[in-house]
């Protein structure tokens, strides 16, 4: 085989499998956290800086003391059972905590490239996103009736930053009971939204400069 076919044949492995033979287009770790590459959603390995202190503690005093007013929320939010922030509402549930480890690994670590590459099971919706122009992000809707939305935020800890917006948990078990499918059309537009919402006004105030490549 002469050496023009060897390199037809690179090339053409390339072109098959562009982000195997291209390098993810990230920034180099900068403070304040540089803009991502909105390409970057398209790519499965990339590197994801685990070194930086999580946002918050999981718990409702180191969020804004104005969180009430800040998210719109009619109720006074409270710390969970299970660590995090919660707030019962009219239209349902807001939940802001740090992404939960659990036992897929040994080390029971369980990274964002995890929620990245879709490694948590399965939903019944999941998009990748670049969220502030400065954090990888997941959207992922979930739930036995698609009750709840989901946005998993990378900001370079170990522990990423979560919110979750989900319905009513008395309405979850009702619609449980009559066993039939639930589109997610509800929860893209009911819960999605909220999540996102408040996934954005929140990580300005608790991780100021930050991102997923902030040093």
């Amino acid at each position: 085989m002469g050496t023009r076919t060897i390199r037809y044949i690179a090339l053409a492995a390339c072109v098959a499998a562009l982000t195997a033979c291209t390098a993810p287009p990230e920034p180099p770790v900068a403070s304040p956290g540089p803009e991502l590459d909105p390409q970057a959603v398209n790519y499965d390995n990339l590197d994801f800086v685990k070194s930086r202190p999580a946002v918050f503690d999981n718990k409702c005093g180191t969020l804004p003391r104005d969180l009430g007013s800040l998210l719109g929320l009619e109720s006074k939010p409270a710390d969970g059972m299970g660590g995090g922030c919660n707030a019962r509402e009219p239209w349902g549930n807001l939940s802001i905590h740090l992404f939960s480890p659990m036992s897929n690994r040994k080390s029971k670590a369980q990274y964002f490239s995890d929620a990245w590459n879709g490694d948590l099971g399965g939903g019944g919706y999941f998009q990748r996103s670049i969220l502030l122009d400065r954090y990888y992000a997941i959207t992922k809707i979930a739930g036995s009736v698609n009750d709840n939305c989901t946005v998993t935020v990378d900001t370079g800890s170990e522990q990423p930053f979560e919110v979750t917006a989900s319905m009513d948990f008395d309405e979850s078990i009702a619609l449980s009971a009559q066993d039939v499918d639930q589109p997610i059309d509800r929860a893209l537009r009911d819960f999605c939204p909220r999540a996102k919402e408040a996934a954005e006004k929140l990580l300005p105030l608790i991780d100021e400069n930050g991102g997923s490549r902030a040093g």
